[in-house]
């Protein structure tokens, strides 16, 4: 077993570190405006009135996309279910809100791929991985994207040598919030989320490592830089029940020991 430790916070004993994807190891604040954009547009062709109302339950504000919203942290059924009850809310029947939602982001999904090539690895990404790579500790990427973007991305950037397991949402893990999603990360590598430590910059990710040994927030995937505030404050557990955690805008900051 390993220690890690970030600004202070020490993690002993850590088997495993689970690595979030989106804004934590790739920059996709650009592919994700361009995706909920083309969304929006598609869905106010077929449903008048309803862009604004789509962008705001993205995420998008006056000065862009938050990186504390829905499609900077929701999973695809997430924002399906999200823009279908935007439309709900402007008078379209329900089932037909569903449709448009589903059948639109298939189609900007389509316009803005291949994903990985729009979503960079971010600064500080490879050397970190190097560094976990001369570790014993086991790596598992984990995401509210599909498994399918997971290994597309994995291969893309030729991240193969560097992850021991992949586990994004599908029908059976439809969230990874639930307590089952890093048990499956974990089975087939013996392990147990109790002995991992999760390093993601978002609300979930910080709710995710409720079952892990403890959490790292980075902060810097994003500009302007998020803030820890943004994470806690979107976190769904009382404050007395955070999990041990720390943060970060820089990898070089995680000590591996």
């Amino acid at each position: 077993m390993s220690i890690v430790s970030c600004n202070g916070q020490i993690f002993n004993n850590v088997q495993v570190i689970f690595l979030d994807k989106d804004g934590t190891l790739a920059n996709v604040a650009a592919y994700l405006s361009q995706l909920g954009r083309t969304q929006a547009e598609l869905m106010e062709q077929q449903l008048p009135s309803t862009y604004n109302p789509v962008l705001k339950i993205l995420g998008f504000s006056d000065h862009g996309l938050t990186a504390s919203g829905l499609l900077a942290v929701g999973s695809r059924h997430e924002t399906i279910i999200g823009t279908a009850a935007a439309a709900a809310m402007v008078g379209y029947p329900w089932i037909q809100a569903v449709e448009v939602a589903t059948s639109t982001l298939e189609t900007a999904d389509h316009q803005c791929s291949p994903k990985a090539a729009y979503t960079p690895l971010l600064p500080g990404v490879l050397d970190f991985l190097k560094r976990l790579k001369q570790t014993e500790l086991k790596v598992i990427m984990v995401s509210a994207d599909t498994q399918s973007n997971l290994k597309n991305f994995v291969d893309y950037y030729g991240l193969q040598p560097y992850f021991d397991n992949l586990q994004g949402v599908s029908s059976q893990h439809p969230s990874k919030v639930a307590p089952s999603f890093l048990q499956t990360a974990c089975k087939s590598l013996d392990i147990s989320p109790q002995h991992g430590v999760v390093i993601g910059d978002a609300a979930s990710d910080l709710r995710m490592a409720a079952s892990a040994k403890g959490f790292i927030g980075f902060l810097g995937g994003w500009s302007p830089y998020i803030s820890q505030t943004d994470i806690i404050h979107g976190h769904d557990l009382n404050s007395n029940d955070l999990p041990r955690h720390a943060f970060t805008k820089d990898f070089s900051q995680i000590r591996l020991g």
